[in-house]
């Protein structure tokens, strides 16, 4: 289904997502949207251990309230199932920030140089989709767990993974960033192919009628290929 991201200050974008991911409404009491989590982990996953369950949504509201305090405009809630049927979950967030973009189709090039030079362990690159070229860089990284999140007074730490987009609007000066992250490393080269579809699925247009995801892989599988 595709959804219209928009605000006043905010330049309108689209998105088609992939299956497995499902909007949060931003607004939404966090009890009520962990009860709503619980409920589609029982339906999509009901063999899944108590202390899985629990650690999906934990892990899920506490991405959504850091990607919130950092301005996301969506998210979306990643919850699918691996090949060995293991359910594995990530955050998928868009923001849309002001920002000068330089000489037009200067953007992507410049902003990989930069994170490859912030960032050395970083893979970073430029890829080429429908919406245009775009800066992409994948890194690890250590985030802390404050201890009330699992009822104990130690706080710990968490290794995610996470891949971001920055793609400059084609008629405003701002830039739009897509970031993943999740703590389910080990099945990285699953969750690949659908981030590019959700990479392809975002929009400067009204969405058509007809499927963005019709394309055979070797047209728009430029992330696996890079980053896999």
């Amino acid at each position: 289904m595709a959804v219209e991201t928009s605000e006043i200050t905010v330049p309108p974008f689209w998105l088609s997502l992939p299956a497995g991911f499902t909007s949060l409404d931003l607004d939404e009491d966090p009890g009520h949207r962990m009860e709503r989590t619980a409920e589609i982990l029982d339906t999509v996953f009901p063999t899944a251990r108590p202390e899985q369950k629990l650690s999906v949504m934990i892990s899920a509201e506490t991405a959504l309230q850091a990607q919130l305090r950092e301005g996301a405009v969506h998210v979306s809630s990643c919850l699918v199932r691996a090949e060995d049927g293991e359910p594995i979950h990530g955050m998928f967030a868009v923001f849309v920030r002001p920002q000068e973009l330089g000489p037009r189709g200067s953007y992507p090039d410049r902003v990989a140089e930069e994170l490859a030079e912030a960032w050395p362990d970083a893979d970073v690159g430029v890829v080429d989709l429908p919406l245009g070229r775009a800066a992409l860089a994948a890194r690890e990284l250590t985030v802390p767990v404050p201890g009330a999140v699992w009822g104990v007074p130690e706080s710990t730490v968490s290794t995610v993974r996470q891949l971001e987009l920055l793609v400059p609007h084609p008629w405003s000066p701002h830039v739009v960033a897509a970031v993943f992250t999740t703590e389910d490393i080990d099945y990285w080269p699953e969750w690949l192919p659908l981030l590019a579809e959700a990479f392809r699925g975002i929009s400067f247009h009204p969405p058509r009628d007809e499927s963005l995801d019709n394309l055979p892989p070797e047209q728009w599988d430029n992330i696996r290929k890079a980053f896999g």
